[in-house]
């Protein structure tokens, strides 16, 4: 279905948890157990724009695939630049959530994964990767309609969400190059200082 009339947030939100557990059951995504992650401590890195990372990771391969399309419904690729996938926002943030001692930062992505996909089985009937980008983007329109109900778990993950991304995005290449057409420090061959006219004593 398509979301076209407002929705409260804290009204729906006790229909599509409530709906949830019978319509996606198992297929929820959980957050990895240490014994996963323990696992994964061999496995290679994938390489990008934020490279020399461990090989331990805290996404599982399909919260990855997740984090990887909510970026990029986030910011999307256009004809001036790349995206948050082809900046590899997903591996900045899966970096800085294995790294961190936050732990509560670490239980607000582990409880709002779960709720995202939650959300776009009650609004469309099938998980976030599946939905077309204008489902996607009608999912997270609901929960930045909401954004200063901090009480509500998927809404600090949303919040969390866009900051990361918008953090590792605007600190790789293609943000900084392609994006915002950074050019680096230039020496000036000559100061050509300011109007005259600005400084006269009025």
């Amino acid at each position: 279905m398509s979301i076209k009339n407002p929705i409260d947030l804290r009204q729906d939100r006790r229909q599509w948890l409530k709906t949830s557990a019978t319509m996606v059951g198992a297929s929820l995504i959980p957050m990895p157990s240490e014994a996963a992650q323990a696992s994964a401590a061999d496995a290679k890195p994938e390489p990008g724009a934020h490279e020399g990372a461990a090989a331990k990771h805290f996404f599982t391969p399909a919260q990855h695939e997740l984090v990887n399309e909510l970026s990029e419904t986030i910011i999307p690729a256009d004809s001036r630049s790349g995206g948050a996938k082809a900046a590899k926002v997903v591996d900045y943030i899966d970096q800085a959530l294995r790294e961190t001692t936050d732990e509560r930062k670490k239980m607000i992505w582990r409880e709002g994964l779960p709720l995202i996909e939650s959300m776009s089985q009650h609004y469309h009937g099938k998980n976030f990767v599946k939905c077309t980008p204008e489902e996607r983007t009608e999912v997270l329109k609901v929960l930045s309609d909401h954004a200063r109900w901090v009480e509500l778990p998927e809404v600090r993950f949303f919040n969390e969400l866009k900051e990361m991304t918008v953090t590792g995005y605007y600190t790789s290449k293609i943000g900084i190059h392609d994006e915002l057409q950074y050019k680096g420090n230039r020496i000036l061959k000559e100061y050509v200082g300011c109007d005259d006219q600005n400084l006269a004593p009025s």
